[in-house]
């Protein structure tokens, strides 16, 4: 059952990530066409972007806690791993999704804040509560996600091969 909904999840943001990457590479094909070609650029193009950055960068948040691929720099690793391999894995493990908790605080905070004082976009004017908002619930499906993969095993913490750097 967890194992399903862990992959359902994963599933979701692979193919929202997807479309939404491919909208933020169309718009940014078309801005720049209509800038140089046309001399009219897409009207608050820049904005549109960086909210799909935004959102692209933390779906696959998600998905890369969940499958635990994150870069991972190796100068003590193996040393510090072979003392105590399974207290080092707890602590990496209970230190990020510690981590990822206060992003989701954080963001949650400042959708609420936004909400309250009314703060929109400055072209486009779109209300920062819903783009801050929609990030905070994708960073919060992260830890979720993040959780779900530890205790359905779909992240082997000790299974980091070159070919993931």
């Amino acid at each position: 059952m967890t194992s399903s909904f862990l992959t359902r999840i994963i599933q979701v943001l692979e193919v929202l990530s997807s479309i939404v990457l491919a909208a933020m590479m169309l718009l940014t094909f078309v801005d720049v066409i209509g800038r140089y070609l046309l001399g009219a650029p897409v009207f608050g193009a820049s904005e549109m972007i960086s909210t799909m950055l935004a959102l692209v960068i933390f779906m696959g948040l998600g998905i890369a806690n969940a499958r635990d691929k994150h870069i991972v720099v190796e100068l003590f690793d193996s040393r510090i791993r072979a003392l105590a391999p399974g207290f080092y894995d707890v602590v990496v493990q209970g230190f990020s999704i510690l981590s990822m908790c206060l992003i989701v605080y954080v963001l949650f905070e400042q959708a609420i804040e936004t909400a309250h004082t009314g703060a929109t976009t400055i072209v486009l004017e779109w209300p920062l509560a819903w783009i801050t908002g929609t990030v905070a619930v994708l960073a919060a499906l992260s830890v979720v996600s993040q959780i779900l993969g530890l205790l359905t095993g779909a992240n082997q913490p000790n299974k980091h091969h070159l070919e993931d750097v």
